[in-house]
């Protein structure tokens, strides 16, 4: 391959693989919490991908976060829904 070619897509059926993830009954049991949470109703409109977005860092976000400090009220309400769904999970 010359250096100036794009390589070519696979050829085959494509999965998609947000919506393979996003079926996982762990994926769907923390939906369930994170949604349970809005009261208010400000998620409604929002895909279950964009909810648990806040929930993926990249390495970047990652090393930008101080080490030393009281984590935020957020940062500390993902943990709490995360480990929820992992008791739920488990029982």
């Amino acid at each position: 391959m010359r250096n100036n070619e794009m390589p070519h897509a696979p050829v085959g059926p494509a999965v998609n693989k947000d919506e393979e993830a996003l079926a996982r009954p762990f994926v769907k049991c923390l939906l369930r919490l994170i949604r349970t949470q809005d009261s208010f109703g400000l998620w409604e409109g929002n895909s279950d991908a964009e909810l648990l977005a806040e929930f993926i860092i990249t390495k970047e976000q990652q090393c930008a976060t101080p080490l030393i400090g009281d984590p935020d009220s957020d940062a500390l309400w993902r943990l709490d829904m995360f480990y929820t769904a992992v008791a739920l999970a488990i029982e």
